[in-house]
């Protein structure tokens, strides 16, 4: 029986492929303004992070099994304008196990990278270079007993100068740093319990948050945190018919086609699909 079923939802798998998303709902307030499919080749570099600095997207992708991450940059399009293949550092590697990137961010023309290795021991921001995707040398240690499941995102408010993450399951605080020296400012008590976050982004003072429904999973929300108080409120609500789906990070950018909210989702197959949102 157990065959039967991988057999069927393998052949459903590969539908989703071949034929696009499917059905995309979406809660009130909010509707699909475009998904774009990534090509495979490209998915390799696409399958975590998702992050806009006003004129170009990067994403970041990681395969922990053969120790293999990347980087791309693309234009509003989606196209790929650079990627960057090859592991994480070879200093965190070796010494660390660090083997994988997560849900980034951008500021200041550096891609901030959330960088976690075998057993969530070790927890690092690494920047990349906008330009080159090349590692910069400039790395900060995030390793400390709030970070006990990894870093699995960071957000950051380019106009009040920090840095947002957290644990990714369960999640009762979201942790502030200073932008510029990543010292660690403060843990903000949330006003409900999250779960299963894969990402984040800050629009006018707002952190917004990606949830990743528990397998299988077709439903997927945007929280909205309010910083100053950790008042916790669903923003929308995305649900995926065709397909299971893993959410990973968020994006919150308005772009000239009326899209605000931009997400990254990975099909488990062999696509990543990246899906504009707009307000109203």
């Amino acid at each position: 029986m157990q065959s039967v079923i991988s057999f069927f939802t393998t052949i459903s798998l590969l539908f989703t492929y071949i034929f696009g998303l499917g059905t995309v709902n979406v809660s009130d307030g909010y509707k699909l303004v475009k998904a774009q499919k990534l090509r495979p080749i490209i998915s390799m570099f696409a399958g975590q992070g998702l992050c806009f600095d006003g004129e170009c997207f990067y994403t970041s992708g990681s395969l922990t099994a053969i120790n293999l991450t990347g980087l791309a940059k693309f234009d509003r399009d989606m196209n790929c304008l650079k990627r960057k293949s090859g592991r994480v550092p070879d200093e965190f590697h070796k010494k660390y196990g660090s083997n994988h990137i997560g849900g980034i961010d951008y500021a200041n023309g550096f891609i901030y990278a959330p960088v976690e290795g075998e057993g969530y021991k070790y927890n690092f921001i690494l920047l990349f270079d906008c330009e080159t995707l090349d590692y910069t040398g400039t790395y900060y240690d995030m390793t400390s007993e709030r970070l006990t499941d990894g870093i699995p995102w960071c957000a950051v408010d380019r106009e009040g100068g920090c840095l947002y993450t957290s644990m990714y399951d369960p999640v009762d605080e979201i942790l502030q740093y200073d932008l510029d020296t990543m010292e660690f400012i403060q843990a903000i008590p949330l006003s409900e319990q999250l779960h299963r976050l894969q990402g984040g982004s800050v629009y006018e003072g707002q952190l917004y948050l990606s949830y990743d429904c528990t397998d299988p999973g077709t439903t997927e929300t945007i929280y909205r945190v309010d910083p100053e108080s950790g008042e916790v409120n669903t923003e929308f609500v995305r649900e995926l018919t065709n397909y299971d789906n893993e959410a990973e990070d968020v994006c919150v950018y308005p772009l000239p086609d009326g899209s605000l909210i931009h997400t990254l989702d990975y099909d488990k197959l062999i696509r990543t699909n990246v899906m504009h949102f707009s307000k109203g």
